[in-house]
Formats: structure tokens, sequence, C-alpha cells
């Protein structure tokens, strides 16, 4: 299933032209990569623009992993001239000698180490709820959709993946066991790590504690959906269940960062039960949507401790397993009333313009913060680098030969040019 999002970063682009022209967009690509490498723009531009552009990174998918990228070469690394101009900075900064040396990062994270790390190393972040807008596309047609139950199991639960930051999906299939509740489970689980190939008995697992001493795979069917389900909805599921266990990415961490996984139930109009981080609720009723505090307990989502705030969704689970046939029915028909109201909401006109005003609002904040940055003694630095390699040697031949095969290569003319046009600009001739 091909998703076409660089439909959002051409909306995106498009927000940051009527703020400015001054600034160059970078998606990774294919989208969902975190492959430094993936990391391009969205639009060709010449090397003088990408020189004197602010650089907006998108990295609004995933959840932010700061010392990852911290292991990447620095340009400072290296001795060859030639080398050293090609090799992009440390962490996300794709351009090696952008003019204001401040980048952009449009995220979907709060509450997060990772921003204080990027924000103390000259990045100016902003935040939108991206995977909202990618929703309203990917689900698009659930507005349409209505459902004829036929409930034969009480919960849904996707559970596929459990590395990285998802491990807790394993420990969380074995509570199922212990509580005698996967019978009443529409659910299944991977043996074998899809991406990792791995097997969870022979797992280095980051959190030991989430390392299940259950055979996961005697009770539960394993799951057969690719890495792309998640993009899309099955009906029959909806209509077969009456609550789905949302299993987010994040739930092991301090971090606010809700996906399509949250959003899926939502548009289907199902009451569900929300495996996040603590605070993750109220993320969501930030937005608009209403939860299910007065009809079953919700104080899971207050619970700091991952391994209690598991705990206590399945101990919720296994409350609602009991209850009676007259309150199951009146408790469901009140659940389903709010699920109708949270899918209404989200594909009213009212949710999409908070989620894009707020992407607007931010874009312009952030822009206008980075367009008063002073940039002269950047300018001054790298004119007084670029005149350096131009004696170089190496360097003349390399730009002789490699500016007539690729755009971002300029010409020693253009750099001559350019050189001279920033010091008239910025220096008054005055620079030494």
């Amino acid at each position: 299933m091909s998703i076409p999002l660089d439909r959002l970063y051409h909306y995106i682009d498009n927000t940051v032209k009527e703020i400015t022209d001054n600034v160059l967009i970078y998606r990774f690509f294919p989208h969902g990569s975190k492959n430094f490498d993936d990391l391009g723009e969205l639009r060709r531009s010449s090397w003088e623009n990408h020189i004197s552009s602010g650089t907006l990174i998108c990295y609004d998918q995933e959840p932010l992993d700061y010392d990852y990228y911290q292991t990447l070469p620095a340009t400072t690394q290296t001795t060859n001239v030639v080398t050293r101009l090609k090799i992009p900075r440390n962490n996300l900064k794709k351009i090696c000698a952008n003019l204001s040396r401040y980048y952009l990062l449009l995220h979907s994270e709060q509450r997060s180490i990772n921003l204080e790390k990027y924000q103390n190393d000259q990045f100016i972040t902003i935040y939108y709820w991206s995977h909202a807008v990618i929703s309203l596309d990917w689900f698009r047609f659930a507005q349409y959709t209505k459902q004829k139950k036929h409930v034969t199991k009480t919960f849904l639960i996707y559970n596929r993946a459990w590395s990285n930051t998802r491990e807790y999906r394993l420990r969380f299939a074995e509570l199922l066991i212990h509580l005698n509740l996967q019978d009443l489970c529409k659910t299944s689980i991977n043996p074998i790590e899809p991406e990792l190939g791995t097997h969870y008995e022979i797992h280095n697992f980051k959190n030991p504690s989430w390392r299940p001493t259950t055979v996961l795979e005697n009770f539960f069917p394993t799951s057969t959906a690719h890495s792309h389900y998640s993009a899309d909805f099955d009906i029959e599921d909806y209509e077969a269940t009456d609550i789905e266990v949302v299993l987010e990415t994040l739930f092991d961490d301090t971090r606010l960062h809700l996906t399509e996984k949250s959003l899926r139930p939502i548009a289907c109009a199902q009451p569900f039960i929300l495996a996040g981080t603590h605070g993750s609720l109220e993320y969501l009723r930030s937005y608009g949507f209403k939860t299910f505090a007065d009809i079953w307990d919700e104080t899971y989502d207050l619970v700091e401790d991952p391994a209690e705030r598991l705990m206590q969704i399945a101990e919720l689970m296994n409350q609602i397993k009991h209850w009676l046939p007259h309150v199951r029915e009146r408790k469901m028909i009140e659940a389903q009333a709010i699920a109708d109201y949270n899918k209404k909401h989200f594909f009213s006109q009212e949710f999409f313009d908070l989620v894009t005003n707020e992407l607007k609002i931010n874009l312009e904040s952030a822009i206008n913060k980075h367009n008063k940055i002073d940039i002269t003694d950047n300018v001054r630095s790298f004119i007084k680098q670029w005149k350096e390699w131009l004696t170089n040697d190496e360097m003349r031949n390399y730009l002789e030969i490699n500016s007539v095969h690729h755009y971002r290569t300029p010409s020693i003319a253009q750099v001559e040019n350019f050189l001279t046009k920033l010091q008239d600009q910025y220096l008054n001739k005055n620079t030494p």
C-alpha cells in the first residue's frame, strides 16, 4: 500500500510559503524511515538557495531520537576538504554550510527530553499533531462506513511488532493469559519480531521486565499483518468487537506522542482503552474528544509507572469481563454514544481547523524567531571558510568537474559571485 504523504509536505510547503519564501523543506522518503540518508529535500533548489535559506526538517512521523543521530560522522572529523564539504554535520543538520546555523525542526511530541536536546543544539522546534492530519487522509472512508455489530469478542487488540519502544506489548499479552482474558480478545502476536527477525526468547530487551516467561504462541495465533496495516481499518474487526485496546508506539516513556493507532477507533466509532504514556487520554481530550471515565475506570492514564499502568489496564479489562449482562448492555450503549460523538468530531471542520491552525500558528512563530537571528558572524565565518577552500587545488578541480553534473554543486564563478553579494549585503565590504 503506497501512502502519498508528500501531499502532506506539499501542504506544509504551501503553508510556509504564505509566511516566507526563504525556507526549504526536508522530509524522510520513503515515509516513516529514520535513515539519515533518506532525509531529502522536498523540492530541488540551487546551491545558493540552500546556503541562504532556512532549513525545515520534518521529523513528524516518528518519535525523536537525538542520541541516535548524534553518532553520525561530523564535518570536523575529516581533514579532506572535499569530503568535509560533502559530509553533513551531526544530528539532522543536512546542509554543511547553512548561513543561519539554526534549523527548524517540525515534530509531533510533547513532554520530551529529546526536544530539549535539539533546542540546545541550535534547533527551533515546531509542534503539531501530525498523525491527526495524516489520519484524516488514511481513514477518510470510515466517515461513510456504517457498522452492523455482530460481536463475537469483547476486545480488539492489534499487536504486531514489539521491538524498541514496543517491547511492553509482549508483557501485555502475558498479562491477558494470567487473567484468562485471551479468549475474549480478537488479537494475535508475532513470536518473531517482523522488523528484526528475532524470537522474543533470544531478544535483548531494553527493558528486561517486559520479557515474557510464558510461551505466548501457545495462546494466540501468529499475526499475518503487514506494517502498513495501521494506515487502514478493517470494518469486520470493529463489527465483531465491543472495545479496542490501543497499543501505542510509546508506552514505557515520558513523552506524549499519539499516532494513527489512537485515532483509528475514533474514526471507526469504536469505544477504546488506550495503552499509551501517562496523560494520553487528557491529550485526546485537549483536542475535543471525549473518553469513557463515566463508564469505566480511566485512572490508569494517570499512573506514571509503566508496569503499574499496564497492570491497571489489564485489570480494567478483567472488570469489564465480569460485568453482568444488563450492566454490560447499558454501559456499551453509553460508550457507543461517546464513540459516535468522537467520530463526528474527528471528521468535522472544527477538528480539521484545530490541527491545521495549530500547525500554521506554530510555524509562523518559529519562522519569525528564526528570521530575527543575527547571522552576521556566521556570514563572516562562511566567507572566510570558502576563501580558504578556493585556494585549494583539489577543491577547485572538484568544483569545475562536479558543478556540471549536480545542481547542488556550484561553479567557482557562482561561489565568488555569492561571496561578493554576501559581503556587500551583510558586512558592508569590511570583512577582513
